[in-house]
């Protein structure tokens, strides 16, 4: 499914002035609003298996890290720039913003994913961000180096990925377990 609409050139309040109980998920990124389709079963099932990992850890760690998964508005604001999105899965590891945040890929938003959002959280100092592919079966990791994002590498179904903001590895298998 396509998004709905782009729309140009708007900021914080007509974002909150939008009836949201009767339209799409909705993001605001740079000026633009996104209204955003519904996800598929398979994008759901992985979300919360990404979250199920994440949460476990964080409990079995004694930690003080906290995922939480969209719809939760992300509000990442600087000189009056207030930007508002929708990530598929954040961990809170004492800052107000994300250690670590993951899209799932879909049809209708992996450019946003791998461009508008990718750039906005590097600009915002999201540690690690991971951009994960149910049709692949792969998760690319990105770490912010130097305010940049470089590149680490795709992660494969029989691979181990090293999630930084909670010091553990996790199984790409039970990321895409079921998918």
């Amino acid at each position: 499914m396509d998004e709905a609409l782009k729309l140009d050139n708007y900021n914080y309040q007509d974002y909150l002035d939008i009836d949201k109980s009767t339209s799409e998920r909705v993001e605001l990124i740079n000026g633009e609003i996104f209204m955003m389709a519904g996800a598929s079963a398979t994008h759901q099932d992985t979300v919360g298996n990404i979250f199920f990992i994440l949460k476990n850890i964080a409990k079995d760690k004694n930690s003080t890290c906290i995922p939480r998964v969209a719809p939760f508005d992300l509000k990442l604001s600087r000189a009056g720039n207030i930007n508002v999105v929708q990530p598929d899965v954040m961990l809170f590891c004492e800052n107000p913003i994300p250690c670590a945040i993951f899209e799932v890929l879909s049809n209708s938003t992996a450019h946003k994913d791998k461009g508008v959002k990718k750039e906005l959280y590097e600009r915002f100092g999201i540690k690690e961000y991971f951009i994960v592919d149910t049709t692949l079966k792969i998760i690319d990791k990105y770490e912010l180096n130097n305010e940049k994002y470089y590149y680490v590498k795709g992660f494969y179904i029989e691979e181990l990925m090293k999630i930084n903001c909670l010091d553990e590895e996790i199984s790409i298998k039970d990321v895409f377990e079921n998918i």
